[in-house]
């Protein structure tokens, strides 16, 4: 049974009364972990290993800076609380229209306070470095993974660290008529953008419908956005929660054409980043929660569909010369031949943590205490848990890629899917701090983004 729009069951809910001891330490926490992330790394630094962090614990310069797009940021604040006001009455089409302009505004204007986001993917190590190099698709894939390592030619950094389909999203544009990085951030910002009604739509269909419309103020704010503007994994948050998205809707509402969408846009994020093959574990959890929201019976063939998709995109790109796991191996060898290898370990397991909360500010521990009390509860069991469960399913995955080593640094930005997964149970927050504490996350955002010049 379905709670009513405009609460949240007692079970998750209710039970909030304000900030608790443990809560103010948490967030105490969160803070001094970044901290000590910088100032620890900035220590390791100064010992002589080259840890290639400008300002640890994330990629970025000390810039303080300001803008007259600092203005339409602020607005896109003041709109977002406007919005969680009346989210709980408000049309739910027009909620979700509103969440996204919302959010693209947000977007937007935080590239635009830097000044220069329409040249940011000119980087040498950006994909649109190599797109002279592709006079056509098939000849591209066949040659991949033969260019990615040990070779004069070899492709540059982030082509060469991605699967094909990364590259080949940009050139696709530039066929279609839109070359150049002024396109090509335009672009990322759009699909980017799309996370947030996706995320909606998906606590909707799977029985949360209070905290599908919480959500929507959150994840128009997201503080994450700080990385959306012009960065390619901004396609990957995109292109993952319109998966999720679009499996979930299929199954429950049994529409095999929109599993089939689904199928295929999981597929394609294999073929857009290696490391989101962990993402697996966050479509795992939602199958489950679809099967209890309607029962096997019902979702079974639109989950069959949706694998017969990811199937499909497989085969395609194994037929046309391109063999994942042989990429992989690659990309692991040209990874340990770069900076990889001199970033310590042993401070990266934690400082990746802080550059976690860097990303989605000190709030996201309010948030997965949230997500915790409900798992750990009688109210587990309901169907607006799915949240937390989903929430806990993103800290599993960023757990896994952290304790793997292939995501030293720089994971503000490359753990943007997963981080976003784990917002989405901001949608359980209660009235106790659901206002302020959207409010205190995006003026970490606004923070992070004029004290700090981001190279993404």
């Amino acid at each position: 049974m379905e709670t009513a729009p405009d609460q949240l069951s007692p079970a998750v809910g209710d039970r909030w009364h304000g900030l608790s001891r443990l809560d103010r330490a948490l967030l105490a926490g969160a803070v001094a972990l970044v901290l000590a992330a910088h100032f620890v790394g900035r220590a390791i630094e100064a010992s002589g290993t080259i840890i290639l962090l400008p300002f640890p614990p994330v990629f970025a310069q000390w810039a303080p800076h300001l803008s007259w797009w600092t203005v339409a940021a602020g607005s896109m604040v003041v709109a977002a609380v406007r919005l969680q006001r009346v989210a709980a009455t408000l049309d739910w089409r027009v909620l979700l229209a509103a969440g996204w302009a919302v959010g693209f505004g947000w977007i937007f204007s935080l590239a635009a306070v830097d000044g220069d986001w329409a040249t940011k993917l000119l980087s040498p190590h950006e994909y649109l470095h190599d797109l002279a190099a592709i006079s056509d698709p098939g000849s591209f894939l066949r040659g991949f993974t033969g260019r990615i390592v040990n070779v004069p030619d070899a492709w540059t950094t982030h082509v060469s660290a991605h699967p094909p389909l990364a590259t080949l999203f940009f050139w696709l544009l530039q066929q279609a008529g839109l070359p150049g990085p002024l396109w090509g951030g335009l672009a990322c910002m759009l699909v980017g953008s799309l996370a947030a009604p996706a995320w909606a739509v998906t606590l909707r269909v799977l029985g949360a419908p209070a905290a599908a419309r919480q959500i929507v103020p959150w994840a128009a704010v997201f503080p994450g956005a700080v990385w959306i503007g012009v960065s390619g994994d901004a396609v990957f948050l995109g292109v993952a929660s319109l998966a999720v998205a679009a499996s979930c809707w299929g199954a429950v509402r049994q529409r095999r054409v929109v599993s089939l969408a689904g199928g295929l846009l999981f597929g394609a994020l294999l073929y857009l980043s290696y490391g989101h093959v962990l993402y697996g574990i966050v479509a795992g959890t939602a199958l489950l929660l679809t099967v209890r929201r309607s029962g096997w019976a019902v979702v079974r063939s639109g989950w069959l569909v949706t694998a017969v998709g990811v199937l499909g995109v497989v085969v395609f790109f194994t037929l046309a010369g391109f063999r994942w796991w042989e990429g992989l191996a690659q990309v692991e060898v040209r990874y340990y031949q770069g900076i990889a290898s001199s970033r310590p370990y042993s401070y990266f397991l934690w400082a990746n943590l802080a550059a976690f909360v860097v990303c989605a500010s000190p709030v996201v521990v309010l948030i997965i205490a949230a997500a915790v009390r409900t798992l750990a509860g009688p109210g587990r069991r309901n169907l607006d848990a799915a949240p937390a469960w989903l929430a806990a399913a993103g800290l599993v995955v960023i757990v896994l890629s952290d304790l793997s080593g292939l995501s030293k640094a720089e994971t503000e930005r490359i753990w943007l899917t997963f981080t976003f997964t784990v917002w989405c149970a901001a949608g359980l927050a209660p009235p106790a701090w659901r206002r302020w504490g959207l409010v205190a996350a995006a003026t970490w955002a606004l923070a992070v983004n004029h004290l700090l010049l981001t190279e993404w």
